[in-house]
Parts: C-alpha cells; sequence; structure tokens
C-alpha cells in the first residue's frame, strides 16, 4: 500500500478520494493509504477534510512527505497545470474508477483522472492531468490533450481531437472527427459541428474569440 496526499480540499478533492476509496474497497488488497490534503487556503492549514488531516500548503505537505504519492484535485486546468510544476520528486498516478470502462488499447499519461461511469473506447490516447468526468464518453480514436477537462456528462464521438487545456462543459458533444483546438471553451450543453479555434469560447451563440 502506498502513502498518497491529494492537493485540492474541495468538490473535486472529495470526489477524489471517493475514488481512492471506491479502488480501495475493489482490489484484493488496498492499494492506497490516503494520508491527507494540501490546500494552499490558509482557511484549510490545520484540521480535518472528509476525515482525513490538512496538511498545510503543496510545498509544505510535499516537504512532510517526499515519497508519497500526489494526486491533484483542482478542476480549473491552468491552476492543475501550475501545481505540478511546483511539485517535485513525486509521483503522479492516475485514478481510474472501478465503474469506468477503459478499452485496454486505451493510452493514458499520469495525473488523469476517471471518474464514475465513464467510457474511454478504443484507440484513444488521454493526455496527462486530464479529468474524464462521470458518465463522460471518449469516443474510438480520439485524442484529449494534457491538462484537459472532459465534464460530466460529455460525449466525444470517434476521431475528435481535443487539444491542451480545453474545457469542454457538462452534456457538450462533438461530431466525428471534429478538433476543439488549444485552450478552448466548450459551453455547458452545445453542439461542436465544426473544428473550434484555439483559445475560443464556443457558445449557444457561436464562436466567440478569446477575451470578447
Amino acid at each position: 500500500m502506498r502513502d498518497l496526499f491529494i492537493v485540492g480540499a474541495g468538490g473535486f478533492g472529495r470526489e477524489a478520494v471517493w475514488t481512492v476509496e471506491r479502488i480501495n474497497r475493489a482490489a484484493q488488497q488496498p492499494l492506497w493509504r490516503v494520508i491527507g490534503f494540501a490546500d494552499d487556503d490558509p482557511a484549510k492549514a490545520t484540521g480535518n477534510f472528509e476525515g482525513y488531516p490538512m496538511l498545510g500548503t503543496v510545498e509544505q505537505a510535499s516537504k512532510d512527505n517526499p515519497g508519497a504519492s500526489v494526486f491533484v484535485a483542482i478542476g480549473d486546468n491552468a491552476v492543475r497545470r501550475a501545481i505540478y510544476a511546483r511539485l517535485r520528486g513525486h509521483d503522479f498516478p492516475s485514478l481510474i474508477d472501478p465503474s469506468a470502462q477503459v478499452s485496454p488499447t486505451t493510452e493514458f499519461r499520469h495525473g488523469t483522472y476517471i471518474a464514475v461511469e465513464a467510457v474511454v473506447s478504443v484507440g484513444t490516447e488521454i493526455g496527462k492531468f486530464v479529468v474524464i468526468n462521470a458518465r463522460a464518453g471518449v469516443g474510438h480514436d480520439s485524442k484529449v490533450g494534457d491538462f484537459a477537462n472532459i465534464c460530466p456528462g460529455v460525449s466525444l464521438s470517434g476521431h475528435t481531437t481535443i487539444g491542451d487545456s480545453v474545457f469542454m462543459g457538462t452534456n457538450s458533444c462533438t461530431a466525428p472527427g471534429v478538433t476543439v483546438g488549444a485552450g478552448a471553451v466548450v459551453a455547458c450543453g452545445v453542439p461542436v459541428y465544426a473544428n473550434v479555434p484555439e483559445g475560443a469560447t464556443l457558445s449557444p451563440f457561436g464562436v466567440l474569440k478569446a477575451g470578447q
């Protein structure tokens, strides 16, 4: 059993520790010992969260637990990337809920989260520190870039390409073969029928360039 601390004492942190507990229950022997949470919010420096101790800031938790694995449970893509850059000498496991269906041909990198009842189909490539949330689906031969966030209920059709740091809002979807450029935002419930430029926002009213 390996020590693990979770960065982010918020909603995503609660989901992450729930997933860890589900993973441990499903395994023949528990895989993880959650030693606590780290959070830079001074109000969360001490005490407990979800029954686990608060370990202080990210740097403090890292210093005090140099051999521990770390899971970064931060939904904001830019913040998740920045915290990863601050941590050195740790390993960053991916957490896959036991109820998720992930093809054995899927390739994914470290730090990724695949939540309850998500489906990741054959021939897919998933980057590092990706969030694939509850009941989301990634179609065959699709690619999801580093630090992307695929919100609950999203449906990516086959041969979709999702760039780095893309945010796909809840219940949005893609037509087969489209590309959503790096840093783009797709609003909740919006269908993507054509390629979305890098850094753009796709709203129910069409594509808006970043900053508009």
